[in-house]
């Protein structure tokens, strides 16, 4: 067992003030892992790309990933967090992973809503990091919504998903619980609260940020739309089956290459 779970929050333009946000929730983190939302220093709603990359930093190097690397290293945890990142003239919606004063690594979001996609560039490598022996996925909200990213991270040995997001509607929750019962495998999803606006569009979104056995069974639920960070005991390991099937990962092997096109006679 291991302490890990999330802080919701409501994220601010201003990094410091969220910088600070995170610092006075930390405590409870200690020899654990903390997950925080998406772009949890920078908002999420920019007009333009130009807007976006006022505030979008080199991962790592940046003020947000060194901010947290100090702050993991002073509470002795780990921590998975969103960051807008700058590197070659492209802006990722990017994850971090950092340890106990380590920067460990990062991942790009792969799937981008239309919205993001006049923003962000697409992430294009799908990884595992390696945590004090555990081996984690991460992804970042939409990512959610396809099956493929969670199934490659369990075949590359992931044995919790951690996933910081920015959702407004239940579709994304209710997804997140679908991926931990499918994969057999727990799932941390970190969402954020507040609202955000610009012109043409306003944003919600609704918190409860959930930790997921690998049952799908929600270990601890944040409130909708309020702060919150809660740490509790999770099993990070893949199940081996359950009660309908002892080996689930013969019948995953079994859907490799399966698929093949019949041309029209």
């Amino acid at each position: 067992m291991m302490k890990a779970g999330f802080i919701q929050y409501d994220v601010s333009r201003s990094l410091d003030k969220n910088i600070r946000m995170v610092e006075n929730q930390l405590s409870g983190f200690e020899d654990g892992l903390a997950v925080l939302p998406e772009l949890c220093g920078t908002g999420y709603l920019f007009p333009n790309r130009e807007a976006l990359a006022e505030v979008a930093e080199p991962v790592p190097g940046g003020r947000t990933v060194e901010a947290m690397r100090q702050l993991s290293e002073r509470y002795r945890c780990s921590m998975v967090f969103g960051v807008a990142e700058m590197e070659n003239g492209l802006i990722y919606n990017t994850a971090a992973v950092v340890s106990r004063g380590r920067y460990i690594g990062k991942y790009r979001k792969i799937h981008l809503s239309d919205f993001e996609k006049k923003l962000f560039a697409s992430g294009t490598e799908n990884t595992v990091f390696q945590l004090d022996g555990l081996t984690i996925g991460v992804q970042i909200c939409f990512d959610l919504w396809f099956p493929e990213i969670a199934r490659e991270q369990l075949q590359a040995g992931a044995e919790l998903f951690c996933v910081p997001a920015n959702f407004g509607g239940e579709t994304s929750q209710m997804i997140a619980r679908v991926r931990a019962i499918e994969n057999l495998t727990p799932l941390i999803v970190a969402n954020r609260v507040g609202n955000e606006s610009m012109p043409g569009m306003d944003a919600s979104f609704l918190g409860r940020s959930t930790v997921f056995a690998a049952d799908g069974t929600p270990a601890a639920t944040a409130p909708d739309g309020i702060p919150a960070a809660v740490c509790c005991e999770v099993q990070p390991q893949q199940m081996a089956g359950n009660v309908i099937c002892r080996d689930f990962k013969s019948e995953i092997a079994r859907h490799e290459s399966r698929c093949s096109i019949q041309a029209e006679r």
